[in-house]
């Protein structure tokens, strides 16, 4: 299957008078010109430079509006970086879920180690997706080595993970096996098929229906674009009767 990009690039440049650390001042979510007119022109550069796709599960993205722009690290662990150009990539909101349950659970495994080692409760934030925490206020790391997970920033999607008709994910590396189980791709699959059913109930007439299953056979598998099929014939013959 196509991944639509393997590695972002080219990476966005900060327009002038413009630096992470001078919009580091902001919250992420504050309505500052500067802030939001940075937002919107990183994120229409970053659907270009990734064809349209999720940076994790290489999915199409829906519309803008409902696109995310996800941390690698998360901000709520290092506040510094939150306006680090290759600390950030468009998501799916599948994947920002999944990644964000993925975190909640790291940080609460590492609490509980660091609550047993200092016999003290403690509450720990860091990334999972990062080798080694970092130090207060030190740069993103900017080699591939630094990440657990395939970044899309420093790391080819294609030397980590192979996307195979049907939406399934094979992990050849270690931090492809690591992105792949804690975004739980191989749930993907069963969105997938979903997605695909409700875009065939929303064709028309007949013949529509039949090139609309064609051109799904572009990312899934003949057997399961005609079960889609026989299914939504099915469901119009009993609409009919």
């Amino acid at each position: 299957m196509n991944i639509g990009f393997d590695t972002i690039d080219p990476t966005y440049s900060y327009p002038n008078g413009v630096t992470a650390a001078s919009l580091s001042v902001y919250p992420w979510d504050s309505d500052a010109n500067v802030v939001t007119n940075f937002k919107a022109a990183l994120k229409d550069h970053l659907r270009d430079s990734q064809f349209g796709r999720c940076c994790y599960c290489r999915r199409a993205l829906p519309d803008p509006e409902v696109t995310d722009l996800e941390h690698f690290v998360e901000k709520s662990a290092y506040s510094w970086l939150k306006f680090e150009i290759r600390n950030l990539a468009l998501s799916c909101r599948t994947c920002n879920t999944m990644k964000n349950a993925a975190y909640t659970r790291f940080c609460a495994r590492r609490s509980r180690e660091e609550t047993v080692r200092l016999g003290t409760r403690t509450k720990v934030r860091e990334s999972p997706t990062l080798a080694a925490p970092l130090a207060a206020n030190s740069p993103l790391p900017a080699v591939a080595g630094d990440y657990l997970w395939v970044h899309p920033h420093f790391d080819r999607f294609s030397d980590h993970l192979v996307l195979k008709r049907g939406w399934i994910y094979v992990a050849i590396s270690p931090k492809g096996e690591a992105t792949k189980r804690e975004l739980q791709f191989n749930e993907l699959a069963t969105l997938e098929r979903r997605a695909m059913a409700e875009r065939l109930a929303m064709r028309g007439g007949r013949l529509s229906l039949m090139v609309s299953g064609m051109a799904e056979l572009n990312n899934a598998k003949l057997s399961e674009v005609c079960v889609a099929l026989a299914r939504e014939i099915r469901v119009r013959k009993r609409q009919t009767r």
